[in-house]
């Protein structure tokens, strides 16, 4: 019972006064809700919800996602924002763009990041963490989310590259001189995943839960036990919905289909790898160029991790 309204909060849970002990510990303290949680998903309720299935949870992601690609293409912040503020628990607030409004790359990579950040924060598992283990599951892991919702959807598109809304250069035209000392940035960045997708000829359904698992990568810096272990255990349900999946359209192949799949995180990580270099040299041909508030902080926590 306890498990169940926790499941149902719309706030964070409080973090833990004596270092999420409370049950293991000589003195237990059963009025931490963080500890009993805790308890409650390593025991493995998280995978004995009954509406957690493999149909459910596709209807579910897709209409999220849905939703993530209608903001970034009709929506704008109510007003600007840090990165520290969109990383807060606060849920980002939008508003309809201006009729004939023109985005250029900064506003639509700024535009991006926080959709994709709010993408995050709507998710079940984002409010069974504190707000410390939040903000820290965010900034980890809004730029993967963003990576691979851009290259597949330009792949559904059958597009060879990735490009923002209204067909825009993901490059600001600050990286021309960074293009023409590494070459290789452009077409890593733009082209490495989408082929990799084509290749594999990657389903909706299959983007969907692929983007969960890599999502969910309870590797994250600063993050406490319970949430790592929260992280861990939704990993492992999206783990085991992908390859009943593959089951379901490869048969007999499922297992090799379900380890391609897997594979592709690490081309979301190199692309990764890519922006941040690339990040890097934009700051050394150009050490004058002026980030807004968002981008600045997202590049800066980029680069330290």
């Amino acid at each position: 019972m306890f498990f169940r309204r926790v499941i149902t909060y719309k706030t964070p849970l409080k973090v833990c006064e004596f270092e999420e002990n409370c049950c293991g510990g000589p003195n237990k303290n059963f009025e931490c809700r963080l500890c009993r949680f805790q308890k409650c998903v390593t025991a493995g309720m998280i995978h004995n919800l009954e509406n957690i299935t493999l149909s459910s949870t596709l209807l579910q992601l897709s209409q999220l996602e849905f939703n993530k690609r209608k903001i970034l293409e009709h929506y704008q912040p109510l007003k600007q924002i840090t990165f520290e503020e969109a990383t807060d628990v606060d849920p980002v607030q939008f508003i309809m763009k201006p009729y004939g409004r023109v985005f250029d790359v900064t506003e639509w990579e700024t535009l991006d990041q926080i959709t994709n950040i709010d993408y995050l924060k709507k998710l079940n598992f984002s409010r069974m963490m504190t707000s410390a283990d939040l903000k820290a599951f965010l900034k980890s892991s809004y730029m993967n989310s963003a990576i691979l919702s851009l290259a597949m959807h330009d792949y559904s598109l059958k597009s060879g590259f990735i490009k923002f809304p209204e067909g825009v250069d993901v490059f600001p035209k600050e990286m021309d001189a960074v293009v023409a000392s590494k070459p290789e940035f452009e077409v890593g960045i733009k082209c490495r995943l989408i082929g990799r997708l084509a290749e594999l000829q990657v389903t909706n359904e299959e983007f969907l839960l692929l983007n969960m698992i890599f999502i969910c990568n309870p590797a994250v810096s600063d993050i406490s036990k319970s949430g790592a272990v929260l992280l861990s255990s939704y990993q492992q349900m999206y783990s085991n919905l992908l390859f009943k999946y593959c089951q379901t359209t490869h048969q007999n192949l499922a297992p090799t289909r379900f380890t391609d799949l897997l594979s592709l995180s690490h081309i979301v990580s190199k692309t990764k790898q890519d922006i941040a270099s690339a990040v890097l040299l934009i700051t050394f041909y150009k050490p004058d160029i002026e980030w807004n508030d968002m981008l600045k902080g997202a590049s800066e926590y980029l680069l330290e991790n």
